[in-house]
């Protein structure tokens, strides 16, 4: 799912993200600035937040992008872009409504603009989900009994297509 927003603040209820639980190891918040390269592209600046919900093998990968250009004057009026993904479409609206109804600003979903609503086509999109859920996986090797953690990860044929053709030579290496 990916939105866009356009009022700032943009208030998250990190308690809401959480349920009361935040395992180190696999959780994560953090905040991303990628300069832009010279005479290339833009610098990108985001928070990111994943989560892992072991009980049901739910992975939560979320990002909010600060759109940069509209801080110049030369955006398209968005302050922020959202993306959720998610191995589960209820948690993924979930986290969505972590960022609504806050006080003091109260914001409602029709405020936001509704980008993608259904798995992403975006190679890079997949490879960012794909590499938390290696991350994820890496770092919870043992389940409730000591069992290893497996997460269902079956896209789309059209999506795994899309994916070998933007990787092109590397995934044939």
């Amino acid at each position: 799912m990916v939105v866009r927003v356009p009022f700032a603040p943009l208030d998250i209820d990190l308690g809401h993200l959480s349920r009361g639980e935040w395992n180190a190891l696999v959780d994560r918040f953090r905040v991303w600035y990628i300069p832009g390269r010279e005479g290339g592209s833009e610098p990108v600046c985001y928070v990111m937040v994943r989560k892992f919900e072991p009980r049901g093998g739910v992975l939560v990968f979320g990002h909010v992008v600060v759109n940069l250009a509209n801080r110049k004057g030369e955006g398209d009026g968005w302050s922020f872009t959202v993306g959720v993904l998610s191995n589960d479409d209820v948690r993924a609206r979930a986290v969505l409504n972590s960022m609504l109804d806050i006080p003091p600003s109260f914001h409602r979903r029709s405020e936001l603009k509704i980008v993608e609503k259904r798995w992403r086509k975006d190679h890079d999109a997949v490879v960012r989900f794909l590499a938390n859920v290696h991350s994820t996986a890496a770092n919870s090797v043992l389940g409730p009994g000591g069992r290893v953690y497996r997460l269902k990860f079956e896209p789309p044929p059209e999506i795994m297509g899309e994916l070998k053709r933007g990787m092109g030579p590397w995934w044939h290496d």
